[in-house]
Formats: structure tokens, C-alpha cells, sequence
């Protein structure tokens, strides 16, 4: 049996010497097993680091908003964003990525790339309303 332990790495290798194939007047074979990583639907694993892609409505991207933010080992995050979420604005949430398989207890970080949702349509009235609004802040 193998256990795999939390946070090892794609291409971690583990040896069983002498465990493998057998022939007369040779010693055994090695067995040697290689970890692969299978891709998660909600987080992107970079080194001890996780990334998840947060969708935000424009108002609430300009405004401020409370998210919810589900976590590796299950259950969810609150957290209140003030700031104006602009493309490329992350966010970094310490200790909740992956486990340092070398450091007990310890974890990476959870990092929030937030994509804003524009809206597809806009009537004549909300347009010019949205570029009276820009206009002061420019």
C-alpha cells in the first residue's frame, strides 16, 4: 500500500527496492511509482499555492461586495472586498492552499484572480447615464 501524503507533487516518485520483477542470478527489480495530479473543477494548483477564478458583477466590482469563497478541504470563506476590483486585482487568502508536504501543518496560500462581468447590453438611456457617471470620475 502507498500513502500518499498531502501536498506531494506531480512527478514525486516513491522506490520500493528490491520488490520488483525477479530472475535467477540477478537481485530484484526496483518498484518505483510516480504521483500525477488530477485536475481540481474549482482550483488551479501553482507550487504549494492554489488560484481560483472569482466572478464579479460590474456594480459590485466599482461598489464593494461580500463573497463567498468554497475552501480545499471543504466549507466556505466570507470575505468583505472594499476596493475597486479591476482586471488583474487579486486577492491572497494565507494559509488556506495546498499543504507543504515538508512542512507539517503548514499550507500555501489561496489566491483569488477576479473576473469582472461586463453587461451585454445596454439601452440608450443606461448608456448615457453610465458615461455621465465615468465622466466625473475621470
Amino acid at each position: 500500500m502507498i500513502k500518499v501524503k498531502p501536498g506531494w507533487r506531480k512527478g514525486t516518485k516513491i522506490t520500493f527496492e528490491g520488490k520488483g520483477d525477479e530472475r535467477p542470478g540477478t537481485l530484484p527489480a526496483d518498484i518505483i511509482f510516480a504521483i500525477d495530479e488530477k485536475i481540481h473543477p474549482l482550483f488551479k494548483r501553482e507550487g504549494d499555492n492554489l488560484e481560483l477564478g472569482v466572478e464579479v458583477p460590474l456594480v459590485q466590482a466599482l461598489t464593494g461586495c461580500t463573497i463567498s469563497v468554497p475552501l480545499l478541504g471543504g466549507g466556505d470563506m466570507t470575505l468583505s472586498i472594499d476596493d475597486i476590483i479591476y482586471p488583474g486585482y487579486e486577492k491572497f487568502i494565507p494559509g488556506q492552499g495546498m499543504p507543504k508536504s515538508k512542512e507539517d501543518g503548514r499550507r500555501g496560500d489561496l489566491c483569488l484572480k477576479f473576473l469582472v462581468e461586463l453587461p451585454t447590453e445596454l439601452s440608450d438611456e443606461q448608456r448615457i447615464e453610465v458615461v455621465s457617471i465615468l465622466q466625473e470620475c475621470f
